[in-house]
């Protein structure tokens, strides 16, 4: 593990042995004077599932950004399997990681946005498969088999030829979701799948995560369903201002909080 860092041309901490999948080390995010993430430790092992819930502005979706390198910390560090996501070590120094090697970095993150962000003129089997045709992973069958797989295993496999307009706002965060799986990623981040959802939608997405994580898929989840995070979690982490409030399992934090804002929040759910 990496100890605390706070630029991109200091000297490299001490490596200790890993641990752990995901290691999230005293990273801070400010823009301007708003301090945004403020010295946020989480630790994740592989198959294991970390929801992240509180109050709205409280950093999480800033969090999950630093995690796949589209925002680079301020401060500490994300590693992947005990590799710094977004930077590269020269001459004993921390600076940021090419471009390139960057990408590959984060296809090894699959996310799964609010808000779809499919594209509309193509169809769910076109988004599937556009970017490993794009980037030359896979042929155009190999591309397409793989789709229409992942297309079954969350249900979608009858709608592959639909469009984005088509699908009902549950059947597009599937194909979402089936997308990030087509490059078989290490770790899924999922930012408030459901909250742009109508509710007689939200379960259908939510049984697709339940059998990710049943099957052993590493999740870091944003979210407001909080007995999705009591039943499917191992670890809830509460942030408020954006700090680390309070993190432990599910039972735990739900049944026996330890601190008074995590009370006051679970009360006003």
């Amino acid at each position: 593990m990496l100890a605390a860092h706070d630029n991109t041309t200091g000297e490299v901490p001490v490596k200790q042995t890993r641990s752990d999948l995901l290691e999230i080390v005293g990273v801070g995010k400010s823009y301007g004077d708003a301090k945004i993430l403020d010295g946020v430790d989480v630790t994740l092992g592989e198959g294991r599932v970390a929801c992240l819930i509180g109050p709205s502005g409280s950093g999480k979706s800033t969090l999950l950004r630093c995690i796949n390198g589209l925002l680079t910390p301020d401060e500490g560090h994300v590693l992947l399997d005990g590799e710094i996501v977004g930077r590269v070590v020269r001459g004993g120094k921390l600076h940021d990681m090419p471009r390139k090697k960057l990408l590959a970095q984060r296809r090894r993150f699959g996310v799964v946005f609010q808000h779809f962000e499919l594209f509309p003129h193509l169809t769910a089997l076109g988004n599937l498969t556009l970017a490993p045709l794009l980037h030359g992973e896979l042929e155009r069958e190999e591309a397409e088999d793989r789709a229409l797989a992942i297309l079954e295993r969350v249900g979608l496999k009858h709608r592959a030829h639909a469009h984005p307009v088509q699908l009902s706002g549950g059947q597009q965060q599937r194909v979402a979701i089936a997308r990030a799986l087509m490059q078989r990623p290490d770790v899924m981040l999922f930012d408030e799948p459901t909250s742009a959802l109508d509710p007689e939608l939200v379960g259908e997405v939510l049984r697709v995560m339940r059998e990710l994580a049943a099957e052993g898929m590493t999740m870091v989840v944003v979210t407001h369903e909080m007995r999705f995070a009591r039943e499917v979690g191992d670890q809830v982490v509460f942030l408020a201002d954006g700090k680390v409030v309070e993190a432990g399992p599910p039972a735990e934090f739900f049944d026996n909080p330890s601190t008074d804002r995590a009370r006051a929040f679970l009360r006003q759910l």
